[in-house]
């Protein structure tokens, strides 16, 4: 007879599976025409760094869809010497 945490943790790797599949098939096209989209400076760039970034596209997949849907360009970091340096060319 199962026990209630084994039929927890068999959902668990279903749903971790189906995460990962999922992002593998957004993998696919993503780097063939929305990485530019998203990262102009990832244009150009060889296969081989094309296949370090697929675990990582992977992961952050539904995050990198909505940014490739809506056209968001790269975040641009604001930290605290970033605003103080933008005010003073500003003054």
């Amino acid at each position: 007879m199962d026990a209630p945490g084994i039929a927890l943790v068999e959902w668990m790797i279903k749903a971790i599976r189906a995460y990962v599949f999922a992002g593998l098939i957004f993998t696919i096209p993503f780097l063939i025409c929305g990485i530019q989209r998203v990262d102009p400076d990832a244009k150009g760039w060889n296969i081989g760094f094309r296949l370090v970034i697929i675990p990582g596209l992977c992961v952050f997949w539904p995050l990198l869809a909505v940014r490739w849907v809506r056209g968001k360009r790269k975040p641009i970091e604001t930290t605290a010497h970033r605003r103080a340096a933008m005010q003073a060319t500003h003054q």
